[in-house]
């Protein structure tokens, strides 16, 4: 398709799309009224991912290095600090033996959707009074990809942003030319209709105006290592990939090759190919980054697509409410007496030294809060005073639990069911009170150390607690062990870490999640929730397989970030995903995969 355009429009070269791969190629004559059809990316300069730190004390004097930099160190209340010109620090504490300081580094929100975040750090002494250590911080990368190619007899785009999905509000877009020169991204039609401008730039640029950001970002032709990113398996990669045993590493997995767990490795093999083959193009995308399978405690499958791998982080978005409910279990597993009936509401208001003002308040229980039945104005609706999205756009009150604690009453406690993100972290009063720590310090104690997590980051409220509302970013191989640990009942690697009673009590259904109990009509219902029941944050709903029915339990987060058991096969399945607010594709995924190969894939089931 072309465009007649003024000579005053020219750009710098002419752009193909590469067969087989789908890059934007430049040419050396430049050529009037030609679409840049082929793969374009933005991205940002990518900052440090690891730092070296190292900090050392001369006659009871503290200094720190930082990649090479020296920087002030003080000590307060045996608390030592590090900070950097950028924001981020170091806060750690020494052990008694001298031999390790441990402690975490914290990274500052950034405007490219990340939070401030905490990540664990042990430096080792590496020489009397000196400790030091590379450390993994969290990375923070954003592309944009713009693929423009023909379909169909015209010219189509698309824009994919792994990171958080924002893609100007349409999957697709059709791309017209402009008499004065450059392209228009058009979509919807009518008073719907939306357009973004598109134009020539120098050095072999496409200008896009980027709205997430109000400015215009500069595109290039993709390079070989970007594509990666950007397709699920680049030049077919899948169609032949074997069912491979996961490699045996020094993080507590145990491994074993799917015939040896009882799986069917044809089948296992057809799932990787059916993701593999998925196209970033079509109009309800299937961006899964990764699949992993475990049966009975032993890992058997892992597989990752759009440039994911066993190292990367990936955010656990909602997924990560459920860190609240494992770690209550590991409290009682400790011996803390915690029951259901704790009252966090009117503890944090009380500690805070404010009034309850709704009376109703102090009969919200810890079982409320994670069946979200809490009666709080509190919802996923936008209009809803304690919608997730308000809490982190005001800055006025930067404690998240008081925040929750003082939203109005709508409903008695127990009456009607509203998910909400503050409900989920209200359960960290609960934590905190009787592990006598913060919440992100409890999750690395309880579970992290104990289940051998690699670099973990996790998000903390403007006040510096720990947020379990959802974010945090994890390995996939360790977000999987938390499931294997609650199919085989509260264990790992023979180690009890959950209390087996509690393994029972948090994933029992309580709730029906339907029009009935939310007071939604049918068809707002269909567009919030999906159909399930609710336990303590776990959600609970049989995954059908031909005429067996298997009871399963699961955690989900935005995007497709899915932690699932099935008890009765001790197996359990974790996925990642980029397709954030498209909960109409990522929520059919645990049918797909798990229901439609997975299970069948075993052997040694009826």
């Amino acid at each position: 398709m072309t465009r007649l355009i003024p000579r005053s429009a020219l750009w710098g070269a002419l752009l193909l799309l590469t067969l087989g791969s789908g890059s934007a190629v430049a040419l050396d004559d430049r050529q009037a009224g030609t679409d840049p059809l082929g793969l374009w990316v933005w991205r940002t300069e990518a900052p440090n991912d690891q730092v070296a730190l190292t900090i050392t004390r001369t006659d009871g004097a503290w200094r720190a290095e930082i990649d090479g930099h020296a920087m002030a160190a003080t000590l307060e209340e045996g608390a030592l600090s590090v900070s950097a010109p950028d924001g981020q620090r170091f806060v750690g504490t020494l052990g008694a033996s001298g031999a390790l300081l441990e402690g975490y580094w914290f990274q500052p929100p950034s405007d490219l959707d990340y939070q401030f975040v905490a990540t664990p750090v042990a430096l080792p002494a590496v020489k009397t009074n000196r400790w030091g250590a590379v450390i993994d911080i969290q990375p923070r990368p954003y592309h944009v990809f713009l693929d423009i190619f023909e379909a169909d007899g015209a010219v189509s785009a698309v824009i994919r942003n792994p990171e958080g999905n924002n893609i100007l509000r349409a999957t697709t877009f059709r791309v017209v030319g402009v008499p004065t020169g450059g392209w228009r991204l058009l979509s919807g039609k009518g008073e719907r209709e939306k357009q973004h401008t598109l134009d020539a730039g120098d050095a072999n640029t496409l200008l896009l105006n980027y709205r997430r950001f109000n400015r215009v970002i500069a595109l290039s032709p993709a390079t070989e290592e970007e594509k990666h990113a950007y397709y699920s398996r680049v030049q077919g990669s899948h169609e032949n990939a074997p069912a491979r045993t996961p490699q045996k590493l020094d993080d507590g997995w145990p491994v074993s090759s799917p015939e040896d767990a009882g799986f069917d490795p044809e089948t296992l093999k057809a799932l990787t190919r059916a993701i593999g083959g998925f196209d970033p193009r079509d109009r309800r995308p299937q961006l899964i980054h990764s699949v992993l399978v475990s049966r009975a405690g032993r890992l058997v499958y892992e597989e990752y697509f759009y440039g994911h791998n066993r190292e990367k982080r990936h955010d656990v978005r909602s997924l990560g409410k459920v860190f609240g409910s494992v770690m209550i279990g590991a409290l009682r597993q400790q011996g803390h007496a915690i029951t259901t009936d704790h009252r966090p509401v009117a503890s944090v208001l009380k500690s805070a030294g404010q009034p309850l003002g709704d009376k109703r308040k102090a009969d919200i229980t810890l079982a409320h809060l994670m069946t979200y039945t809490s009666g709080l104005d509190c919802d996923v609706n936008a209009q809803s005073a304690g919608n997730e999205e308000s809490m982190w756009a005001q800055d006025a009150e930067p404690n998240y639990w008081l925040y929750t604690a003082k939203l109005p009453m709508l409903h008695d406690p127990g009456v009607r069911y509203a998910y909400c993100s503050g409900s989920a972290n209200l359960v960290g009063v609960t934590l905190s009170e009787f592990g006598n720590a913060s919440v992100h310090e409890l999750f690395n104690e309880l579970i992290a150390k104990p289940l051998q997590f690699g670099p973990y980051h996790w998000a903390l409220a403007p006040n510096g607690e720990g947020y379990l509302g959802g974010g945090a970013y994890m390995r996939p191989r360790d977000v999987l062990k938390i499931g294997a640990m609650f199919a085989a009942q509260g264990a790992w690697n023979g180690l009890q870490i959950i209390d087996k009673g509690w393994v029972e009590e948090s994933t029992k259904a309580r709730v029906a999640i339907s029009p009935a109990t939310t007071g939604m009509t049918e068809t707002v219902f269909e567009n919030s929730y999906f159909r399930s029941e609710q336990a303590y944050i776990w959600s609970v709903k049989a995954i059908t397989v031909g005429a067996r029915r298997y009871r399963a339990f699961q955690a989900s987060g935005n995007g497709g970030q899915l932690l699932i058991v099935v008890p009765e096969l001790d197996l359990a399945v974790a996925i990642s995903g980029g397709n954030y607010r498209m909960g109409g594709i990522w929520g059919r995924w645990r049918n797909f995969i798990v229901g439609e190969h997975v299970i069948p894939a075993l052997t040694d089931t009826p």
